[in-house]
């Protein structure tokens, strides 16, 4: 359909849901088209919710479609036997996680384990999905599943060609047809069986690599190859393209494991360049050629053009993407794009047509939303030396984990919110990066908005540890870099790491937002050393965990904050008055906490939007002496250093005397701070007590304003979950003087929280419940009286004349 003619169903949809009130409204805003396009591309949009559905959908098809006796219906036979049709529905519902013990894969593996295959696709999905399956299971059938395994991978080890390719059935050693879509099928199963722990003989990867390398034509892509519906010496198109790429990396990996490694003298060990010339003009095709909705170049008068094979084509992507980390193939985001088309072209039943194109949309969909752990940085100078460094990091916390995940590769041309696709930013450099001075901002951003980054002198490079130095004052001068001790949560958590790391770090008392490693860590990582640097790959996996708290990843697509509960849309309203003055109180100690992260952004936002309340905050700082008629005085810090002068201290107790108000956080919820503050408010007078939960700051009923009931349903970080066990209200304790409420303190922290970024065992407030607690803190203000001005001093009579 037409984007025309969705653009006038849309409008008439529109404006048949505004009905009458559109027409009232005629007058004083009309409904532009501009308005009816954005309506369209709203519910157009792809979203990892319309994905899962797709999915559970096409999984429910994909079972549906099983015959009693465990297999599906199959295409083709003859001598060649099934083409695997079987073997593939039963490959993608082990892809997706569907549990060995469901009946629908109990019947698959009986029915497909031992059956005769002589048909290369066939063999190959039977095989992937063995190796899939066989760590979901135990004992004797897990013993079974391997030595059918172990079969398999005989045969097809057997079945190669002499010039390395492979045919439809087995060619035995022998010279004769061949064509790169069995080869691919061959290739990703011997890695999925490698994975699992068969030994393939490199003499099967070389012939493999010598093939794809004497095929690659000139303009970076493959076709079919020789032999085969006589096009051996068409152009370069898509699936094959992609599938010669991933087949190219998955033979090198096997013959190169540690590629530029080892380090000497600061440097990497790197080996003849053509095996990158080759992956880089590969990767120039697809970034030239890539479509979502075909498979690009297939000659336009062969099989149906680019619609033949589009589905094998995105699952041929979707394999090369994740290989080879690149989120874009030049301007197109091919997972976005694909699963756009996909959800766009899949059928009532939940299916894309037959059995083998569900399965490749299936797997493409799959795959392809799993969560980012890493981000590596491609920039100007020496970034991929190690090319497999994180790519062999993922696939060992896959593994461990059990879970898929991928890892991906930007650029600073991207914006801030991108590089937020995974928790860490990984930068490895054995030359000085030529970072721009908008490229050190967007750096700055994303620690600013909640990013981690690791960064790592490659093979310990002296220079860019020199310039590392130096780069760091620049970008981020209020911190200094400095060892982590033992017990830093990522040396702990999951694992307690006996070997450690060298690392140092910026840490701003709420999180350590920037990691250095300034001996080399990729070559182990780009080796596999699982052998004697395991604790390396154990630390890539609490690195994350204590950038995320333990907070589940989110899919490819998903937002990065979870959309709005209908806990706080009702409406709420200010008091008296419509404007105030808020100042960060200065004293000895950090009292900027968080201010980087401007939190307050965010509460001036909601206050102006919802209640219409102007917010003006002084995050530079006033003394105490200088609050003045200032509504409220801020007062916030981490650790054990909250020092006031009696000077500050007198001029602070005559503020709230005159009406000023206190409103004390304790940043990360810190146990050090909250002595500091108890003692403060000893040494001034002030008793404190907690806020009951009848209390207007907890029910939101105020005088004249309205604000949020958060007396009960709060929900708390990680930190304070078990601790605040059926206690789900927010904790606020009042700070008086002479009976008379003069403040709030905040054991936990709120602030920091209500953005939603993450820090390891923060003790806050879930983001939604941290804004309403602090929404409540200012409309309370805005029914108090104001501050009383400090009477001016008496001026002197000037003196008498004489």
């Amino acid at each position: 359909m037409h984007r025309h003619v969705l653009f006038v169903l849309a409008a008439g949809l529109l404006l048949a849901a505004l009905g009458s009130a559109t027409a009232r409204a005629a007058t004083d805003e009309a409904v532009t088209d501009e308005k009816v396009v954005k309506a369209l591309d709203k519910a157009q949009e792809v979203t990892d919710e319309k994905v899962v559905k797709a999915l559970d959908k096409a999984q429910e098809y994909l079972i549906s479609l099983q015959q009693p006796d465990g297999t599906w219906p199959e295409g083709g036979g003859g001598s060649a036997g099934p083409y695997g049709h079987s073997e593939m529905a039963f490959f993608t519902l082990a892809y997706i996680g569907v549990h060995p013990n469901r009946d629908v894969m109990t019947k698959a593996l009986d029915a497909v384990m031992f059956r005769p295959l002589q048909h290369t696709y066939a063999v190959s999905m039977r095989a992937m999905a063995l190796a899939l399956l066989q760590k979901k299971l135990a004992g004797e059938k897990r013993d079974t599943v391997r030595q059918a395994m172990k079969t398999d991978a005989v045969w097809l080890e057997a079945a190669q060609g002499s010039h390395g390719g492979w045919n439809y059935g087995s060619l035995s050693g022998s010279g004769g047809r061949f064509d790169l879509s069995n080869t691919q099928m061959a290739i990703l199963a011997l890695r999925e069986l490698a994975l699992a722990g068969h030994e393939t003989p490199n003499l099967i990867w070389q012939r493999a690599q010598g093939l794809y390398f004497r095929l690659q034509q000139q303009d970076g892509g493959w076709n079919y190859g020789a032999g085969g519906f006589g096009i051996g010496t068409c152009p370069s198109y898509g699936s094959m393209t992609a599938a010669g790429l991933a087949s190219i990396l998955i033979t090198s990996d096997n013959l190169e494991p540690g590629r530029g490694c080892p380090c000497r003298g600061g440097k990497s060990t790197l080996a003849g360049g053509d095996l990158d010339r080759r992956v880089d003009a590969a990767l120039g095709w697809l970034e030239r050629n890539f479509l979502a909705d075909g498979n690009p170049k297939v000659p336009p008068d062969w099989l149906g053009g680019t619609l033949w094979q589009r589905f094998y084509w995105l699952y041929s992507v979707e394999r090369v993407s994740i290989a080879t980390g690149y989120k874009y193939f030049g301007t197109h985001n091919w997972y976005k794009e694909g699963a756009e088309y996909l959800l766009k072209t899949q059928a009532a039943n939940g299916s894309w047509g037959d059995l083998p194109d569900t399965c490749f949309a299936i797997l493409f969909l799959y795959k392809g939303r799993a969560p980012i752990l890493y981000n590596k940085l491609q920039f100007k100078g020496e970034w991929n030396n190690h090319r497999r460094d994180i790519a062999n990091l993922t696939d060992y916390i896959e593994r461990t984990k059990e879970q898929m995940f991928h890892w991906q590769i930007v650029g600073l041309q991207a914006p801030v919110e991108e590089l937020h696709d995974a928790p860490i930013l990984y930068i490895t450099a054995e030359t000085a990066p030529e970072f721009t001075e908008e490229d050190e901002k967007k750096l700055r951003a994303f620690t600013d908005t909640g990013g981690t980054i690791l960064f790592e002198a490659s093979c310990g490079n002296p220079a860019v540890r020199t310039w590392f130095q130096d780069f760091v004052k620049k970008v981020w001068p209020e911190w200094t870099l400095k060892p982590i001790g033992p017990e830093h949560g990522s040396f702990l958590d999951p694992y307690g790491l006996k070997q450690r790391p060298e690392i140092l770090g910026l840490d701003d008392g709420l999180r350590t937002f920037l990691f250095y490693a300034m001996d080399d860590i990729s070559c182990p990582w780009n080796t596999r050393a699982l052998a004697g640097r395991e604790y390396l790959f154990k630390w890539g996996i609490n690195l994350y965990t204590y950038a995320t708290d333990q907070s589940p990843l989110r899919a490819k697509l998903a937002a990065r904050e979870p959309a709005p509960s209908e806990r706080y849309a009702t409406p709420i309203k200010a008091g008296q008055k419509t404007a105030l003055r808020l100042a960060r109180l200065k004293y000895d100690g950090l009292w900027t906490a968080a201010r980087h992260y401007r939190p307050f952004e965010r509460l001036t936002k909601t206050l102006a939007d919802k209640a219409s309340v102007t917010l003006n905050v002084e995050e530079e700082g006033v003394a105490a002496a200088d609050l003045g008629d200032r509504e409220a005085a801020y007062l916030v810090g981490v650790g054990d250093q909250l020092t006031l002068s009696e000077a500050d201290r007198e001029a602070l107790k005559a503020y709230l005397a005159k009406g000023g108000f206190l409103w004390v956080e304790s940043a990360a919820g810190s146990a050090d701070f909250d002595k500091a503050v108890r003692k403060l408010a000893e040494e001034a007078g002030w008793e404190l007590k907690p806020i009951d939960k009848t209390h207007a700051l907890l029910t939101g009923q105020f005088p004249t304003a309205v604000g949020y009931n958060v007396a009960t349903g709060i929900e708390f970080r990680r930190a304070l979950r078990v601790v605040r066990l059926g206690r789900t209200y927010a904790e606020l304790v009042g700070i008086y003087k002479n009976g008379q409420l003069v403040g709030i303190y905040s054991p936990f922290d709120v602030m920091f929280s209500l953005l939603g970024y993450n820090a390891y065992a923060c003790r806050g407030y879930r983001s939604e419940d941290a804004l309403a607690v602090a929404t409540n803190l200012m409309l309370y203000l805005t029914d108090r009286p104001a501050a009383a001005t400090p009477a001016a001093p008496p001026v002197a009579a000037p003196p008498t004349a004489p």
